[in-house]
């Protein structure tokens, strides 16, 4: 039987099956999904857990002993096997398969895996446990349906949360469940059962989190706030934060605005692009401000600065001054003040104005 993380729990809810599939990308419900058939299977009484890793300590001629041998301590086993390849032995494959062509009543089987390719699922010993068991597919969460994920998150903690707030945290966490489930978990202890958490709470939330600040250094740049801008980079700095982190940022921010500024400029409707791009109402007036201030080429070229600033930061370009310079005279640039910066590693090349 195929089910998702999603829908999971109402499966257990009714019984518990003698083997379990649970694979995919998206290791934070990989890992939920897997400890849930823990809980049940710890409801049901059973205590004693065999633990297997492909490529580490599984042996496939000891799983097939253990199958077959009394348990001295439970009437009942849990065992777990990992294979994060998502890819099974020759050996393997034939022993799994074995094993689950037989009933085994005192063992509940739980198998955990990274990505499976569409060929392996295809194969004898997956199409066994879609009969026998349960498939549970955690696949990456697309964009679009992560902000609805983020609200039932915090619905699950007894919160309530917009749509709107909710795909500013969504922007703020870059698609990253983990730590999107470590933010919410942490929100959730600031706040009552019931409780809504709004804009202004989550900014008060943001501007404590010294990771989350790069995005706030970024957005005063886009807004024109010279001075603001600057003194949230003088902040991260003395706060350790790399410099390859704020360059990384701006870059992904960066290639957003090229491709809308792009757009816009072959004559498409600004605020359709705005739609397109999934730029949330708060950001709307930045966003637009920039791109009016700013032509492609401009993008272009910063886009082509900031790869060879993350080449030094790497270090695999000579620096000739300061990163961090670099870094100010782009925020100035992209601020829209009148001012022309270079970057100080490239003397010889021509300057960009803004």
């Amino acid at each position: 039987m195929r089910s998702t993380p999603t829908t999971l729990p109402s499966r257990l809810k009714k019984r518990l099956d003698p083997v379990y599939l649970i694979f995919g990308a998206e290791t934070l419900l990989v890992e939920e999904s897997s400890d849930q058939v823990h809980q049940l299977a710890k409801q049901n009484g059973i205590e004693e857990v065999i633990r297997l890793t492909a490529g580490l300590d599984l042996d496939w001629q000891q799983f097939f002993d253990i199958t077959r041998s009394m348990s001295l301590f439970s009437t009942k086993r849990l065992i777990e096997i990992r294979f994060p390849t998502g890819k099974l032995t020759s050996e393997g494959s034939k022993v799994l398969l074995s094993y689950l062509e037989e009933k085994h009543d005192d063992i509940i089987l739980l198998l955990i895996s990274g990505p499976i390719e569409k060929r392996t699922q295809t194969s004898s010993w997956f199409k066994e446990v879609d009969k026998k068991g349960v498939i549970v597919e955690a696949a990456n969460i697309p964009p679009r349906s992560l902000v609805e994920w983020i609200r039932g998150r915090f619905l699950s903690k007894g919160l309530k949360i917009g749509s709107e707030v909710a795909g500013k945290l969504a922007f703020y966490i870059e698609g990253n469940l983990i730590v999107a489930a470590q933010e919410i978990e942490k929100l959730s202890l600031l706040l009552h059962e019931g409780e809504e958490i709004n804009d202004d709470m989550l900014n008060e939330y943001i501007s404590g989190q010294a990771k989350f600040s790069v995005y706030q250094f970024i957005d005063s740049c886009l807004e024109g706030s010279v001075d603001r801008s600057l003194r949230i980079l003088d902040h991260l700095r003395r706060d350790s934060i790399e410099s390859i982190v704020i360059i990384w940022a701006l870059a992904r921010e960066t290639r957003h605005l090229l491709e809308m500024s792009q757009k816009i400029n072959s004559g498409k409707e600004t605020h359709l692009v705005l739609k397109q791009h999934r730029v949330w109402s708060s950001r709307i007036k930045i966003v637009k401000s920039v791109l009016e201030r700013h032509h492609p080429d401009y993008w272009k070229e910063l886009l082509a600065r900031l790869s060879e600033l993350d080449q030094i930061a790497k270090g695999r370009r000579f620096e000739v001054g300061s990163i961090w310079n670099n870094i100010e005279n782009m925020a100035i640039s992209i601020s829209g003040v009148d001012h022309r910066f270079h970057l100080t590693f490239c003397p010889n090349q021509d300057r960009m104005s803004a």
